[in-house]
């Protein structure tokens, strides 16, 4: 009895060895993957006002090289984004938010481009705004 009690002492212990191998395998590999991934996720305001400017701005941004995911909220008027930042980084996310009309913090929409816009997306103009509230 007492060689069989060894043996299963013996058996457990390599089974606990071969758990803990695994466990630190999946810890190094999800440790080296968080290390290694470029994805940030950022959110910022985009000025629009209606649901065209929303179809616009994140069917544009999602064409967009590195960008994974856009989600633009007209009441808030803020984008959240996840992108890979070895792609593109958030100061040009802005410049090309701006290139296709639209205002951020950072970034001013060229005039002959915000001009191009539909009536209803001109966010500049006070009355559109009070039209679409």
């Amino acid at each position: 009895m007492g060689h069989y009690l060894e043996e299963c002492i013996i058996l457990d212990l390599g089974i606990e060895l071969i758990k803990m191998k695994n466990l630190f395998i999946v810890v190094f590999l999800l440790s080296f993957s968080l290390a290694f991934s470029q994805t940030k996720t950022d959110t910022f305001f985009v000025d629009g006002v209606c649901g065209m400017c929303k179809e616009r701005i994140e069917n544009s941004c999602i064409k967009v090289k590195g960008i994974k995911s856009v989600k633009w909220n007209i009441d808030s008027r803020m984008l959240s984004i996840i992108y890979n930042e070895k792609k593109i980084n958030l100061p040009d996310i802005h410049k090309f938010v701006a290139s296709i009309g639209h205002d951020t913090k950072i970034e001013k929409a060229p005039e002959e481009i915000y001009n191009s816009l539909e009536m209803c997306c001109k966010y500049r103009d006070p009355q559109v705004v009070k039209d679409h509230q």
